[in-house]
């Protein structure tokens, strides 16, 4: 390989190495808010499928923090559940509707909207019992909602204080 072309070839490197980078730096937030929703995944498979009930119970009432601007809330709330969504298809845990409500409830309080988890159980084709799990926040569905129109409501588990 002769000067021009290892320069050319470096150049090459140097602008894929660029393009990644910056593909990268737009989607950092993202990124973050994917991490975040893989921890609070995780958690609540832990909780759920793992430790004893009376832990469990603490988990389904979170603390909201200060609140945000009706724009900003949003927003967050659709990146929220695209995050919670799109991670848990990917963990190698189970990540059901109940866990994917917990994960994206906790994130919405913790970044101070009010969010609410419902609780809702319906009949099958053949008869059993389903539950299912979804979360809203001012009657907007952020995740679970696909299907929860044939629920019947048992519970709603809303912030602290609530």
């Amino acid at each position: 390989m002769n000067r021009s072309d290892h320069d050319a070839a470096a150049r090459s490197r140097s602008m894929r190495d660029a393009s990644l980078a910056a593909r990268v730096a737009a989607h950092r937030r993202d990124l973050l808010l994917a991490a975040r929703a893989a921890g609070w995944l995780l958690l609540a498979w832990l909780v759920i499928d793992i430790l004893p009930f009376r832990l469990y119970r603490k988990i389904m009432r979170p603390r909201v923090r200060n609140g945000r601007s009706d724009q900003a809330a949003s927003l967050l709330c659709a990146r929220v559940g695209w995050a919670v969504s799109a991670v848990a298809k990917r963990v190698p845990w189970r990540a059901a509707c109940f866990h994917q409500g917990i994960a994206a409830q906790q994130m919405l309080c913790r970044a101070g909207i009010p969010a609410e988890l419902h609780y809702g159980v319906a009949k099958s084709e053949d008869k059993k019992m389903e539950a299912h799990v979804w979360v809203t926040v001012d009657g907007q569905t952020v995740v679970g909602g696909k299907t929860k129109d044939r629920f019947t409501v048992l519970g709603i588990f809303a912030e602290e204080g609530r």
